[in-house]
């Protein structure tokens, strides 16, 4: 309803306007661009007849009254949707005499305007020639379409290019270059909102992963284009153009008589209005015919196949193409010699000043390159120094600690075994009770050396270290332990990088032994977490609460302190009704580093 209206406004517009054609040049080129838009409609209808007849009235007009570049320009693409109308019918002589025509006006300039014209003409000229069945030439001309939509700020433009481009790229099975110049289609339809444009790309899409063989994607993509084939005229370019992918698509699911009427119907309108080659179009449906083993309607099929492209490839037509592929290499050659000539005396005129600027840019820049090179060399070895002083002060803090275990656990236990030793004869009753000490210091020092040893990451992840160190303590403690492990995203435990788990497993260790020094706890409650972004420690005691941050007294508070700062990890205590609840958590890094 909406083209209706449009099209009859136009149309007074245009009789307004032939009532006054003698008003002068400028009055005339906008009559012209009053019939290009008629004509503009006409096209997008499919009555290639019509529109023709339009652009030849407004082409007469616009080669009459053209003063400026930009009427040039516009006269220009008269002269091309001449060429594209006369190919849908097959007129392939008076398809490449305007292309020809409308070269000669653009070939020289450099405008904004003829960047688009350029564009739009090279893409055309790469349809044709997939048209006539030449490939290697249509893919030559679909990548200077592509160069040079590159330079166009025209959208549409663009879109028209890298949709039929993406296509050419497809038939070729250069799936990679298809599917980026496709992309850009598909963005550029997007943000046109213009139904045509979206369904060109999607049928060039549907006919990559026809080639490629992606079924799945195929049919996605048929049920978006037939939304957007709805909306439009049914003999409207864009639909003409779907529905003959649609004709190969159901041939290839064997559903061969669906396939032959739609290539009938594109066929009925060879002449008319066609997107689909004659013989190519009766080649197609001689095979159906075949596969379905109607022989007879093959045979007829194959032989309107044959006179068609008889007719198709005559000697005029093929020489015409090669002759305009050879003017257009010439005119490039000699735009690209102009182009390198004009670089020349630019690069000749600015060498001397390169130089001069060259040297004193050496010159400083191995000044800095120097003064980099030693000041890196310094916070090397002074960071070397660090690293090496801090590894120091470690191995000082775990020895202190062992130091004390041994002092206030072996070394009492010691005296005590010696002062009882010397207060009983040989054949004193108490002898049972010193070999028992003895046993149980045996036992602290086995446990003191055990839990000095580091874990074998290598051979377990933390979670398994953590569990048989959890097994070992019970054994030596009255009170209740339970330890729970848990993984709340995609993390495993083998993913934990081995110098974090080391640490916390260091932490959990020196814990532990605090609980049962200094709370007097019965019953201990260990949880290990593991997230996508967070590692945790929870360890919850009935016992007394004592201050789990570093004192100059606390030589183990100090150990946790620094190997939770050596991971970035934060330490923190709380109470939970009757429990004291120590919690550790450590920042993960991202799974790629």
């Amino acid at each position: 309803m909406h083209r209706l209206l449009l099209t009859g406004l136009l149309l007074l517009t245009l009789t307004a306007g032939s009532s006054s054609l003698n008003a002068g040049p400028v009055r005339d080129f906008q009559y012209a661009l009053q019939i290009d838009s008629l004509a503009e409609i006409s096209f997008a209808e499919g009555d290639m007849r019509g529109c023709i007849s339009l652009w030849l009235e407004a082409a007469e007009i616009a080669d009459r009254y053209a003063a400026t570049e930009q009427d040039s320009l516009i006269y220009s693409g008269f002269l091309q949707s001449l060429g594209v109308c006369y190919r849908r019918i097959s007129m392939m002589d008076s398809t490449l005499y305007y292309y020809n025509r409308a070269w000669d006006i653009i070939q020289d300039k450099t405008s904004p305007a003829a960047v688009s014209e350029k564009t739009r003409l090279l893409t055309s000229m790469a349809i044709l020639l997939t048209f006539m069945g030449r490939d290697e030439e249509s893919m030559q001309y679909a990548d200077r379409a592509m160069q040079m939509a590159e330079h166009d700020s025209d959208m549409e433009m663009v879109m028209y290019a890298a949709t039929n481009a993406g296509g050419i790229y497809a038939r070729n099975r250069q799936f990679d270059k298809g599917t980026e110049a496709l992309r850009t289609a598909m963005a550029k339809a997007g943000e046109s909102g213009l139904p045509d444009k979206q369904l060109s790309a999607l049928t060039m899409i549907v006919t990559l992963h026809k080639l490629s063989g992606q079924r799945d994607s195929v049919d996605y993509y048929m049920a978006r284009a037939e939304k957007f084939a709805e909306q439009l005229p049914p003999e409207s370019v864009a639909v003409l153009g779907f529905r003959e992918t649609q004709a190969q698509i159901l041939r290839d699911m064997g559903r061969y008589a669906e396939s032959n009427a739609i290539f009938r119907k594109l066929l009925s309108a060879a002449g008319e209005n066609s997107s689909v080659r004659e013989d190519t179009g009766w080649l197609n449906i001689a095979r159906n015919y075949a596969d379905m083993g109607q022989w007879s309607n093959a045979a007829d099929s194959y032989e309107k196949a044959y006179f068609a492209v008889d007719s198709f490839y005559n000697a005029d037509i093929t020489a015409q193409v090669s002759e305009w592929s050879a003017k257009y290499g010439a005119a490039e050659k000699e735009l690209e010699i102009s182009r390198l000539e004009q670089e020349s005396l630019r690069n000749r005129a600015a060498l001397q000043l390169w130089i001069i600027i060259a040297v004193v840019l050496v010159a400083v820049l191995a000044g800095v390159v120097l003064t980099v090179v030693f000041r890196r060399r310094h916070q090397k070895k002074v960071e070397e120094l660090r690293l090496a002083q801090k590894y120091i002060d470690g191995l000082e803090k775990e020895r202190a600690r062992v130091a004390r275990d041994l002092h206030d656990g072996v070394c009492n236990d010691l005296l005590g075994i010696g002062m009882q030793l010397s207060a009983m004869g040989p054949d004193s009753p108490e002898r049972e009770e010193v070999l028992s000490m003895l046993e149980g210091l045996r036992s602290e020092v086995r446990t003191i050396s055990h839990d000095m040893m580091p874990p074998q990451f290598n051979l377990s992840d933390i979670e398994e270290v953590m569990e048989m160190y959890t097994e070992r303590f019970r054994s030596q403690t009255s009170a209740g332990i339970e330890f729970n492990a848990s993984l709340e995203g995609s993390r495993t435990w083998q993913q934990v990088p081995e110098r974090i788990a080391y640490e916390v497993y260091r932490i959990f260790q020196e814990q532990m032994g605090n609980i049962i020094r200094h709370s007097g706890a019965t019953r201990i409650e260990a949880a290990l977490k593991l997230s996508d972004t967070v590692l945790s420690l929870t360890i919850s005691n009935d016992g007394r609460a004592f201050d789990p941050t570093p004192s100059r007294e606390g030589i183990g508070l100090t150990v946790m302190s620094e190997r939770a700062k050596a991971i970035g990890a934060v330490i923190s205590g709380s109470a939970s009704g009757e429990m004291q609840v120590f919690r550790l958590d450590v920042p993960l890094p991202s799974s790629g580093q």
